[in-house]
């Protein structure tokens, strides 16, 4: 999964994915500072992907073929339909990059920038045609992010969840928006399970409604 589905989705979500919060930016000091009042570690990278506390290792599962019956919720487990990603923290709550990837960083240490340096045609190289996502931090509750084809704007609650995302095309394509609902959290309360509400739309067409649903083991220091 790209980065861009991380930051969202997936992750973003995500690519979602895997920004939003200066609080607690770039190192430790100030994290611990505020462990010891008795708030929770968070850091810009743990809010970008929708997380707090030390967060170590957070695995991911996707399923896109989801509908609804009633109050409940049917999910189509078919490999094919599954898509699972893994993301990495260090002790400081920095996203791990994976050996392809660059990040590009403000002065308040929020992700500005990122690269998938990974070449997409053979024999040429990745830095050629890299794809790549920017980021304007409007305020600590909405992220505008251009790049891989979309315009998309991302709105936060302050519990550092998505609440929605609205992508238009840069060309010609279909308009996305998305509300999400969230259906579980752990005891540190990060959440584990969401069920997305999607909604796409051509040009001339009523929109088209479908579902997912994300399910997330997380692992903390």
């Amino acid at each position: 999964m790209s980065f861009k589905s991380l930051l969202y989705t997936a992750l973003l979500c995500p690519v979602t994915s895997f920004m939003l919060s200066c609080v607690g930016e770039t190192g430790g000091e100030a994290s611990s500072a505020r462990e010891a009042d008795g708030e929770l570690f968070e850091t810009s990278d743990l809010s970008l992907f929708e997380l707090r506390d030390r967060v170590k290792r957070v695995t991911t599962n996707t399923y896109y073929n989801v509908t609804l019956d009633a109050d409940s919720v049917i999910i189509d487990s078919v490999p094919a339909n599954v898509v699972t990603t893994e993301v990495y923290f260090d002790s400081l709550g920095h996203y791990v990059p994976r050996r392809d990837e660059r990040l590009r960083r403000d002065e308040w240490g929020r992700i500005v920038r990122w690269e998938d340096r990974r070449p997409n045609l053979r024999r040429v190289h990745g830095g050629f045609l890299k794809d790549t996502l920017s980021y304007r931090h409007v305020s600590s509750n909405v992220v505008q992010s251009t790049g891989m084809g979309d315009y998309s704007i991302t709105v936060y609650d302050d519990r550092r969840r998505v609440v929605g995302q609205y992508t238009d095309p840069l060309a010609d394509g279909e308009h996305t928006a998305v509300f999400n609902l969230y259906r579980d959290e752990d005891e540190r309360g990060n959440w584990t399970e969401r069920l997305s509400v999607w909604t796409t739309q051509s040009t001339g067409s009523r929109p088209h409604i479908s579902y997912s649903l994300d399910r997330r083991e997380i692992v903390y220091y």
